[in-house]
């Protein structure tokens, strides 16, 4: 989570992955505390799954699940107010799925932006190598030209 090139793409992918497993789990009722352990265990990410240790603990204190991530660094508002709203509303596995849909929008944009940028750097790269082997090849050949005379 320390590149600061990706970070944001990892984190978006986090918090797909997070809300898209999560919203799996709380449609299969199972009890908060379990479900934060299933998280931890399958985010793929661990500075987030130590989160959710910390999160763990404070669910055993008898809080929400909104108020333990609202003091995370990871997780931005829009989860946390989108979670707070489906736990008071009790639908909190639409809510999941909304957050899953919108960063998997929100993914889709940013690797676009990405993909878009890396092109003209892949071109200068490749110029740079042919050059490269362009050189390798024709400077031998004028050193011989020079040679010859």
């Amino acid at each position: 989570m320390r590149l600061a090139v990706l970070v944001h793409l990892f984190v978006k992918v986090a918090m797909s992955r997070l809300a898209r497993i999560f919203e799996i789990v709380v449609y299969g009722d199972v009890v908060n505390l379990d479900s934060m352990k299933i998280l931890s265990g399958t985010i793929g990410n661990a500075a987030i799954a130590r989160e959710f240790e910390n999160i763990t603990n404070r669910l055993e204190e008898g809080r929400g699940i909104a108020e333990p991530l609202k003091d995370s660094s990871y997780f931005t508002p829009i989860v946390v107010n989108m979670i707070a709203i489906g736990e008071e509303s009790g639908s909190l596995d639409e809510m999941l799925g909304e957050i899953s849909a919108h960063y998997d929008f929100e993914l889709e944009y940013a690797m676009n932006k990405l993909s878009e940028a890396i092109g003209p750097i892949l071109t200068v790269g490749l110029a740079a190598v042919v050059g490269f082997f362009a050189l390798a090849i024709f400077l031998p050949m004028w050193d011989l030209t020079k040679v010859v005379h």
